[in-house]
């Protein structure tokens, strides 16, 4: 636990603690005629000062704008806390990272202020009695190729099956994701050269409904990103906290695969239309960003800044083919998403793959069967 209380602190610390993300939109009128007008000086940071051109108004962002600490310590902090750590267990192992003092007082206030982007409040005080800190969460290091930062929510994920009927039958899915961390092979990763995200434009999308949703995902990645000023970190920040913090994402960086058997088997025996060609030693492998579980459904999240420009229908179906097969759960029962901090759409890949036949008009249909 030592170990994952490190690492979790250590997310940050490629940025300054004072620096602070870019704002390109006024938030008053969403202009983005800004300049920087001076800055104003905080306790432990400089926030800088904006004025819009446009609306002639000045402002100072963040989620911050009123909290004496960084929004960083914050966000670690409330992440330590909802990792089983105490109160005062939390305030220790920040105050000695930062050197700023922190007391269990600032903590549990930060929770109450924001608790809208926290609902794993709701079930801490349920899996703290069950579970010991070191089993709720099951971490491990994926490498292939580079590396991947496999995390499973075991406690969040049991909460979820036994308190609603309707996930019940989603406990192949727990059982695969309990399983990845001694059984993945890991080889067919670090060898294979076919990746999901690189299929583009292979499906037939005429009855694929992409819906614009409104989803706590924009909410919370426009919250956190406000921390965040290397984007090389923004996955896995992000990911860090909706797993940690939500009360739907039960993994991230889930490793699948997909070979030439499990497409024979879309195929031909369930008449999918899968454009895809494999030889017999060719597999197509991918990470998922995040898998929820919530409203009878299995989410595949994937994050990706300007949403709004981009659809990975081909990355994430190929997500969801390659999971069904794993888990043996029908891909009637899987959702995909794409989202960033303004857009979050979603899609059923079922859609993608299997098209209904469209009934004749009976009209038309006797005008067609009559002679001459």
């Amino acid at each position: 636990m030592v170990q994952a209380v490190r690492e979790t602190m250590m997310l940050f610390d490629k940025q300054d603690i004072t620096q602070e993300k870019n704002i390109t939109t006024c938030p008053f009128c969403q202009g983005r005629e800004l300049i920087k007008k001076g800055q104003r000086q905080k306790k432990y940071e400089t926030a800088q000062v904006y004025y819009c051109k446009n609306c002639d108004k000045k402002f100072t962002p963040g989620a911050t704008k009123h909290k004496t600490f960084p929004l960083r310590i914050i966000l670690e902090s409330i992440s330590l806390y909802n990792r089983l750590n105490t109160f005062e267990e939390t305030a220790k192992n920040v105050s000695e990272k930062y050197g700023i003092p922190l007391s269990f007082q600032n903590i549990s206030n930060w929770l109450k202020d924001f608790k809208e982007y926290i609902p794993f409040q709701r079930m801490r005080e349920f899996i703290d009695k069950k579970y010991d800190k070191r089993d709720m969460l099951v971490e491990s290091k994926l490498f292939h190729n580079q590396i991947y930062d496999f995390k499973y929510h075991r406690a969040k994920t049991d909460l979820i099956l036994n308190e609603d009927f309707k996930h019940y039958r989603f406990r192949p899915l727990r059982d695969f994701l309990e399983l990845i961390v001694a059984e993945c092979p890991h080889q067919i990763f670090k060898e294979s050269q076919l990746r999901a995200s690189e299929y583009k434009d292979i499906f037939n999308l005429d009855q694929v409904k992409i819906s614009p949703k409104t989803n706590a995902a924009t909410r919370n990645t426009n919250f956190v990103l406000q921390a965040v000023t290397n984007n090389k970190l923004r996955h896995q920040i992000l990911q860090e906290f909706m797993l940690v913090n939500d009360s739907v994402t039960v993994a991230v960086e889930v490793p699948v695969l997909l070979d030439k058997d499990d497409l024979s088997h879309y195929k031909n025996s369930l008449n999918f239309i899968v454009p895809i060609t494999l030889k017999d030693d060719e597999i197509i492998t991918g990470h998922i960003d995040m898998l929820q579980i919530r409203n009878g459904m299995i989410h595949i999240l994937d994050y990706k800044p300007s949403a709004r420009k981009q659809k990975p229908i081909e990355q994430l179906t190929i997500y969801a083919l390659a999971l069904s097969r794993l888990t043996a759960l029908r891909l009637y029962h899987f959702k995909c998403a794409w989202f960033d901090e303004e857009d979050y759409f979603e899609f059923f890949p079922l859609h993608v793959v299997y098209k209904k036949k469209r009934k004749k008009n009976k009209l038309t249909a006797r005008r067609a069967g009559s002679p001459g």
